[in-house]
């Protein structure tokens, strides 16, 4: 149950719009507050509200036309052998130039493919209640947290086993990327 900050009700979560942005995943204002709050705006502005509304769809469509000419001019160019050439050659040149890149494009692609967990879902849920359901990067509870391997498995010789997972929330995965930092605290001090 979540209170409303416009008519201060208490209602479900079902009552609120999602947002990523909010700890709570939901907006603030109930759905009822907001499509009236919307309602008063559009009628106290009906001409201007209308005229940028026509705007808008008006630079959508020839954007949305300008788009498929382009998919449809590229489709055609896929089909001729020379176009096909010149877009092998500079893909290959393109690997052939940037060495790193490719590497760890390929040790994302057998992450992918070829891990699959080695640990099980009530492993994790184990993990999870160890921790006390929080991201052990910012600390934050309530949010949804990911799996995150302490040693990228694009690494030499990582796991993908559930003694190399920590639970973080996705801005914290995200921002630790492929990069080697282990949050968990009883492991704090150990030469890693």
């Amino acid at each position: 149950m979540l209170t409303c900050t416009k008519c201060k009700a208490e209602k479900p979560e079902t009552e609120f719009h999602a947002c990523k942005t909010t700890v709570t995943r939901r907006r603030p204002e109930c759905k009822t507050c907001r499509k009236t709050e919307r309602r008063a705006r559009y009628e106290a502005n009906r001409e201007k509200e209308a005229a940028q509304m026509l705007a808008y769809r008006q630079v959508e469509a020839n954007q949305q036309s300008a788009r498929r000419r382009a998919r449809e001019q590229k489709a055609v160019a896929r089909q001729d052998p020379a176009y096909r050439k010149r877009e092998t050659a500079f893909n290959r040149e393109w690997r052939r130039r940037n060495p790193e890149k490719m590497a760890a494009a390929n040790a994302r692609q057998r992450a992918r493919g070829r891990f699959s967990p080695d640990w099980t879902p009530e492993e994790w849920a184990a993990l999870l209640d160890l921790y006390g359901h929080r991201c052990l990067a910012c600390l934050t509870t309530g949010v949804r947290l990911q799996p995150d391997h302490v040693v990228p498995l694009s690494w030499p010789g990582a796991s993908n086993a559930i003694d190399n997972i920590q639970p973080l929330c996705g801005p914290c995965n995200l921002t630790k990327s492929d990069k080697h930092i282990d949050y968990r605290p009883e492991l704090k001090g150990t030469p890693s």
